[in-house]
């Protein structure tokens, strides 16, 4: 909470400055205004980052390198910021700044940590920026020095030389945005229920794994259905159990999850009858899509829901009795949730 608290104390800290500033650089800059080109501000924030949408805030802390009167809404010149949020939680900033025809004559990109607040995106993306359009400004051009006259000398000793200037501090500098992760890992466990492999509606437990990266993911998904009465054939009760794995590759594109997978597994039932009992195993394999919407609400965990289609390629009926208790496998929907932890 006290860290909050400071976060919350810095920022207004400096939406001050930049609010002091507004006022006070048109009679302390106005020389320099008029050598830089004067610009309209467009800042854009994915809707998941409302805090780096603040284009007062962003303005204000530009004014800090750059006089208010270069900041002009009817420009022709602009600055165009988009920040866009990573899968991981980072963030991406792309810094366009077009000239009067609207074509670009300079671009930068950043990606942020997860743990880089939208504060201090806001302030380095500033920073940069500003630094971008005092090096587009149009050099002065060179003019002659007025000579001056010498005075006469004095009679006295010249007095001691003033102390030199301290040095300047130095120079704010962006440091280094530490880069994205490139892959992360994640396990996911949760729930399913399928129509379509059984006779009837079954659930059962799921364990997934893979590898995200930035904006692809190979899974590992493995469930199981246990023994499940189905519905009964006249006199004759089928109880049914399933195992199936599939390997996908996924895009993503957050919140949003597409799949293509291929499946394989086995699919068991036994029938019951008052004068036999049957048993049947039979093996399966096919190819699918699924789609998902994966929800983060902490750093390293998330929840992800799924609907996913498969068509079997092959696998044929359990004939445990004579008629078999279906024709073929068709093709079956699943549906359900899981919990994701990502490392």
């Amino acid at each position: 909470m006290r860290s909050h608290t400071l976060v919350g104390r810095v920022k207004l800290l400096w939406v001050a400055i930049g609010v002091a500033t507004l006022s006070l650089a048109r009679s302390s800059s106005a020389l320099a205004a008029d050598e830089l080109p004067h610009h309209r501000v467009e800042l854009k924030a994915d809707r998941a980052l409302p805090g780096c949408a603040d284009a007062f805030e962003f303005k204000a802390l530009l004014t800090n390198w750059v006089p208010v009167s270069t900041i002009d809404p009817t420009a022709a010149r602009a600055l165009v910021v988009r920040i866009r949020r990573l899968p991981d939680g980072g963030k991406s900033v792309d810094t366009t700044i077009t000239d009067e025809n609207g074509v670009a004559v300079s671009t930068d990109h950043r990606d942020y940590s997860p743990r880089t607040d939208c504060f201090k995106v806001l302030y380095w993306t500033a920073f940069d920026a500003a630094m971008r359009i005092r090096a587009a400004a149009p050099k002065k051009e060179e003019q002659a020095p007025t000579p001056l006259v010498e005075p006469p000398p004095s009679p006295q000793p010249s007095p001691c030389p003033s102390p030199k200037c301290p040095a300047c501090p130095p120079s704010l500098k962006p440091p280094t945005a530490a880069a994205a992760p490139k892959k992360r890992g994640f396990v996911a466990v949760g729930g399913v229920v399928s129509s379509g492999l059984m006779p009837d509606w079954a659930p059962g437990l799921r364990v997934a794994g893979g590898v995200q990266l930035p904006q692809l993911s190979l899974e590992l998904d493995a469930r199981w259905m246990p023994l499940w009465k189905t519905r009964p054939e006249s006199s004759t009760e089928v109880e049914a159990h399933t195992f199936t794995m599939t390997g996908a590759g996924c895009l993503k594109r957050a919140p949003f999850v597409g799949c293509l997978f291929v499946m394989g597994g086995a699919v068991g039932a036994t029938a019951l009858n008052r004068w036999y009992v049957g048993h049947g195993v039979q093996g399966l394999f096919g190819v699918g899509a699924r789609s998902a919407v994966e929800l983060p609400f902490a750093e390293h965990f998330a929840v992800r829901l799924d609907v996913e289609v498969a068509i079997p390629l092959f696998g044929t009926g359990l004939d445990t009795i004579a008629p078999s208790l279906w024709e073929t496998l068709r093709s079956f929907t699943t549906g359900g949730g899981s919990l994701v932890y990502a490392f």
